[in-house]
């Protein structure tokens, strides 16, 4: 479901379409596939979906095939796509999401733990594990809680691991907004 409008919601399909329901709280929705461009991967998994909050343009499309670009952005509601795998290795990602401050910025569970980008808008994107306290394994999902900054990810079989490491981000983020308006 859109963080923007509740009536719309994206669907990714085994067949690896991605689609767009608008107006899908009424009994007369509206459908549209969003990945018509060359790349991307026919027949691929589609692992997730995730949407900048405040900006439905811009989504971060995962697949969890081998053999694929995995990791697809756009910044025109599914226009134009550009794949952001960057350096990463042929592994499927279950599931990316956008910084919660940062949309350039960007995190993926993946079959070797937790990987981060501090600019998806590089040529090619530079991917890092971010796996501090967190064994190489397969990481299926990743939630943030804004409540307290705490950024969880479920592994398979490893259990499930929290990390503060927004908190510091939010904490500087209001301090400087703070000093700024004093």
């Amino acid at each position: 479901v859109s963080p923007n409008l509740n009536t719309r919601v994206f669907f990714g399909l085994d067949n690896g379409r991605i689609v767009r329901v608008d107006n899908a709280h009424t009994g007369t929705p509206t459908a549209s596939y969003l990945n018509n461009s060359a790349g991307m991967p026919v027949g691929g998994y589609v692992s997730s979906i995730a949407v900048e909050k405040g900006d439905d343009d811009h989504l971060l499309v995962t697949f969890s095939n081998y053999g694929v670009n995995s990791v697809w952005e756009t910044q025109d509601g599914g226009a134009a796509w550009r794949s952001v795998e960057g350096n990463l290795p042929d592994m499927p990602i279950r599931w990316g999401m956008f910084h919660p401050f940062d949309p350039n910025q960007a995190l993926l569970a993946t079959e070797l733990g937790v990987w981060s980008t501090d600019n998806l808008s590089e040529s090619p994107v530079d991917w890092d594990p971010s796996n501090n306290g967190l064994a190489n394994v397969r990481t299926d999902m990743l939630q943030f809680r804004e409540a307290d900054s705490l950024l969880l990810a479920a592994t398979h079989g490893r259990g499930m691991f929290t990390s503060e490491v927004f908190r510091d981000v939010q904490v500087r983020f209001a301090y400087s907004s703070l000093t700024a308006a004093e």
